[in-house]
């Protein structure tokens, strides 16, 4: 009888151990489903994304540059704007040939000193009247406008100027 319960006690010793390896199989499945199901990044199912394949690299390099010239807005703004009588010489230019029209404002101290309508390609925007301008650190900041809707569309840029007072 020793040696049917020592053999019975191996058995159950044997049995533990390989139940004890399947439940950490099991939990390492489930950690590994878990991680890849929600830590994981996901495709945007709302995205399009475009494929290249096929291309060479020549032909992908003339997309991309068509896109970049479809989206290209320039922005032109006087670097150093003379402040004369409460108005300031900014000279915002909307080239003629941008794709969109431009709105912008000007910022001292943190305080928004002007802020534009819509300027259409084409056309500039010289001087502005701009109270509580003084000398010194500026920014003028330029945001594209969807000429159909007349929403601005992607990023603003921020321009650092300086205001002088000649």
């Amino acid at each position: 009888m020793a040696q049917s319960k020592n053999g019975s006690s191996t058995k159950k010793k044997v049995a533990k151990a390989i139940l004890a390896i399947l439940i950490a199989l099991l939990l390492l499945g489930a950690g590994a489903y878990a991680y890849k199901t929600f830590f994981e990044p996901k495709e945007d199912t709302g995205a399009t994304v475009k494929s290249y394949e096929g291309m060479t690299d020549e032909e992908i390099q003339a997309e991309l540059d068509r896109l970049a010239e479809e989206s290209r807005m320039t922005i032109s703004v006087n670097a150093k704007p003379k402040l004369e009588d409460g108005k300031v010489y900014v000279n915002v230019v909307n080239d003629k040939e941008s794709r969109y029209d431009q709105r912008f404002t000007l910022e001292q101290d943190g305080s928004v000193l002007y802020a534009s309508g819509i300027v259409v390609a084409g056309k500039s925007v010289e001087w502005v009247e701009a109270e509580g301008a003084h000398p010194g650190d500026a920014t003028i900041t330029v945001a594209a406008v969807d000429k159909e809707s007349g929403k601005t569309s992607g990023n603003a840029q921020a321009i650092q100027v300086q205001i002088v007072d000649e």
